[in-house]
């Protein structure tokens, strides 16, 4: 390689290393999760508020220090038990299997910049 090779895969590095970074740090805190199976509201649970949520006798949401996250499941892949926590506006945890979306909501919820025909 190059010098200017380097130097060009440097700049390009640090500019995705900025947008990530800018997207992360302006995200909001949510302030409750909203819980649904197969599309429907199964529940809105506060994040201040250090509880452990049974999901049809399928899932378990663990809320502890204004964070979720899925501690067990009944599901052969546990992919939902290992996506990890979440605490900001949009994030979500998905069970496939179970039909069941966990996902932050908040008063700070991202604004629509333009609506395109």
């Amino acid at each position: 390689m190059k010098k200017n090779d380097i130097v060009l895969i440097l700049v390009v590095s640090l500019i995705g290393i900025l947008f990530y970074l800018g997207f992360h740090i302006n995200a909001y805190t949510g302030d409750k999760v909203l819980v649904s199976i197969d599309g429907e509201k199964f529940g809105e649970y506060y994040l201040g508020e250090d509880q452990l949520i049974n999901i049809n006798n399928r899932n378990q949401l663990e809320i502890l220090d204004g964070h979720a996250k899925m501690i067990s499941a009944t599901c052969p892949d546990h992919l939902c038990v290992h996506q990890g926590e979440i605490s900001k506006n949009n994030e979500n945890i998905i069970c496939l299997p179970h039909r069941v979306l966990v996902e932050v909501i908040g008063q700070n919820e991202s604004e629509i910049d333009a609506i395109t025909n």
